[in-house]
């Protein structure tokens, strides 16, 4: 029987667990913290993604910009629901200017910083990747 490569073990364990713990999320809104606009601003501060204990069954991290319940901004956030990822122009009554207005969710810790895809999730599949790579070079 071949053996697997540890790190990959370590890894896919490591993702497991993952998935069963508590996310973290950036939590703030412009209209309250200017550092959380669009492009969030952390020079200076020492801000690190924060449990999302307070929202049950939390799996998913929101970053909304623009027209978002009412309000105009950039909110992150904590969800239990997939808020989707889109972009829409919305006008508000009485106003004549239209407003960008973007949803873009996540599932990993800390991915709510901008509307990308997660660099924890980009590490860990090149990780996999890399370790069977090697395994195979050095078996053959």
């Amino acid at each position: 029987m071949e053996q697997v490569p540890l790190i990959g073990i370590f890894l896919l364990l490591n993702a497991i667990i993952h998935e069963t713990s508590a996310i973290y999320c950036y939590q703030c809104n412009s209209n309250e913290e200017t550092y959380c606009s669009e492009v969030f601003n952390r020079d200076g501060l020492t801000l690190e993604p924060t449990v999302c204990d307070g929202i049950h069954e939390a799996k998913y991290c929101i970053k909304a910009t623009g027209m978002y319940e009412g309000t105009i901004g950039t909110r992150r956030f904590c969800s239990s629901r997939h808020h989707g990822n889109y972009c829409e122009y919305v006008r508000r009554p009485g106003d004549e200017r239209e407003y960008r207005s973007c949803v873009y969710t996540c599932s990993s810790d800390g991915c709510n910083i901008a509307g990308s895809i997660s660099g924890s999730k980009i590490l860990i599949l090149l990780s996999l990747f890399c370790s069977n790579l090697l395994w195979c070079l050095l078996k053959w």
